[in-house]
């Protein structure tokens, strides 16, 4: 069967309409590969760079410290689907994708990619509880959960991936993904439970936790561009097929 699958794959490059080709060409597969690559490559000083023993991991979820208490809880979130997730983790626990950190806790790295589309302004529950407030919110909340300390990491960030363009023109890419915004959004979720028997616990997670975590995490947005070159300069051919497949991402998603 798996020849099949991949005969199917091959035949939308051929014009033969049996599927949208953006089931195959999206940043969900940039992603992929670029998580790959750098499993499998060595890049000194990159911040995608794979500490030893660390896997990878794609639509993982994370768990969150504002997971409803009751049924019909108006405050609540689920658990977030993260796109990708580097480090040192542990999938199914809980579930068949949720994700936890194991020894040696060296390295905990959560990836968002687009193309075209923005970061998300809120949840449904918190309006101004924006994608990126709420990826570091999660995971500081993974970190908690894990029995971990924050001393033993050595790589620790959140990381957007997205066309130079769209970076470039898109305000709301540097702004949520700036360090402020980031404290500010999720001190305004903390203090959404003010009135709840329940807020000094969040609280307390969020000065014991959130904030020492915010103070030396990383957050970046890197563009598909600089990785395309970064590969190239590595391992050049398959930099130009990667090249190829995220022009296709472009065409297909535009």
């Amino acid at each position: 069967m798996l020849e099949v699958v991949w005969a199917l794959l091959k035949d939308l490059d051929t014009g033969k309409k049996r599927m949208p080709p953006t089931l195959l060409y999206n940043e969900g597969w940039l992603l992929r590969i670029v998580m790959h690559w750098f499993s499998q490559n060595q890049v000194t000083g990159h911040p995608l760079s794979f500490q030893p023993g660390a896997e990878w991991y794609s639509e993982g979820m994370l768990s969150s410290q504002f997971l409803p208490v009751y049924r019909g809880d108006e405050l609540a979130e689920s658990y977030t689907h993260a796109d990708g997730i580097v480090g040192n983790i542990s999938v199914g626990q809980a579930g068949k994708g949720d994700v936890f950190l194991a020894e040696p806790f060296e390295q905990f790295l959560v990836l968002e990619a687009k193309l075209f589309s923005k970061l998300s302004a809120g949840t449904k529950n918190a309006a101004g509880y924006d994608q990126a407030a709420r990826g570091v919110a999660c995971m500081a909340d993974v970190i908690s959960r894990s029995g971990c300390s924050l001393k033993d990491f050595k790589s620790l960030g959140f990381y957007v991936l997205a066309p130079e363009t769209k970076i470039n023109d898109e305000p709301s890419f540097a702004g949520y993904m700036q360090k402020k915004s980031v404290h500010q959004k999720v001190l305004s979720r903390v203090e959404s439970y003010k009135e709840r028997p329940d807020y000094p616990e969040k609280r307390s997670w969020f000065e014991g936790c959130f904030e020492p975590l915010l103070s030396i995490m990383d957050l970046q947005l890197i563009s598909w561009e600089e990785l395309i070159e970064i590969i190239m300069r590595y391992d050049n051919d398959p930099g130009k097929k990667f090249k190829r497949f995220y022009l296709r991402c472009l065409a297909f998603n535009f």
